[in-house]
């Protein structure tokens, strides 16, 4: 019994650097193969699918990479202003690019990128940055300082009070960035892979016949904005219904199951019994 309750203890004190720290830095090295990958691949089908598909993907998952693996430098590079700064670039990061280049990358893949309106595609990089913008200045005034959240051997992390600030307009202020997170990347993300999955489950017999594989590539690429969608809603409703602050490691296991689940979507060939290297699509 005495050995499980060191290992419990070790578990406890270790659990905070691993979800902080190691879930973070592996998510974004995920995502900065993934877009590795999309560049390397981008010249041999932009003919295919136009490429805003590629340049949507690529730019998508860099700034979406950087957003998850510079969470260790957000909480570890010293106490307030710090935390507030670094987040501000995450969060710009994720808001003003990651969201609008997924959507519109998603959707050029399925309708087409000369079906998509130049009209369209600038409303909705405008949409992300004037979120992002109004993201940051509401920010500066819910931070509310920071504090140490876990400290491990000589290595001591800080984050914001953001939840645990008791003011009342604080908490207001956390509303209103749930909201600007609900709308962009959660909801232009959960409708990306909704048409990523109708158009999964409605895909052309005609192409079918030559691309039997890409329904399943389809629907995994789907699943995986799902994954990250509903992880970030589900971490910021914990806070609003239940009022369980912080748990963000759950968001960030989200992003890694989306970032698996896109990979060996990626890594699939269009049509089976075929080698990969011969074939690389979306």
């Amino acid at each position: 019994m005495i050995w499980k309750g060191i290992l419990l203890q070790d578990f406890k004190e270790f659990f905070p650097l691993f979800s902080n720290v190691a879930v973070p830095v592996l998510a974004g090295l995920v995502y900065f193969a993934m877009a590795i990958y999309v560049r390397k691949i981008a010249p041999m089908r932009t003919l295919i699918t136009g490429s805003l598909t590629y340049t949507g993907a690529f730019w998508g998952f860099l700034f979406f990479g950087i957003y998850l693996a510079t969470r260790p430098l957000q909480i570890l590079i010293g106490p307030h202003p710090w935390p507030l700064i670094i987040n501000n670039i995450r969060e710009f990061c994720m808001i003003g690019f990651f969201g609008p280049a997924v959507f519109l990358a998603m959707l050029s893949f399925v309708f087409g990128e000369d079906n998509i309106p130049r009209r369209a595609i600038v409303w909705t990089l405008a949409l992300g940055v004037t979120l992002a913008l109004m993201f940051v200045i509401v920010n500066v005034f819910a931070i509310g300082g920071s504090e140490e959240i876990f400290r491990v051997g000589p290595v001591t992390a800080y984050d914001g009070l953001w939840f645990k600030n008791p003011r009342l307009d604080i908490r207001e202020l956390m509303r209103i960035l749930f909201v600007i997170r609900l709308i962009d990347p959660v909801i232009l993300v959960f409708i990306a892979g909704s048409v990523v999955l109708w158009y999964a489950k409605n895909y052309p017999p005609e192409k079918k016949v030559l691309y039997d594989n890409m329904p399943a590539k389809l629907y995994l690429l789907g699943a995986g904005c799902y994954a990250f969608s509903f992880s970030m809603f589900f971490v910021g409703f914990l806070f609003l219904v239940a009022h369980i602050s912080n748990q963000w490691w759950i968001y960030y296991v989200g992003a890694l199951t989306a970032g698996i689940l896109e990979t060996v979507s990626l890594s699939m060939p269009v049509k089976k019994h075929v080698q990969v290297s011969e074939h690389h699509e979306w």
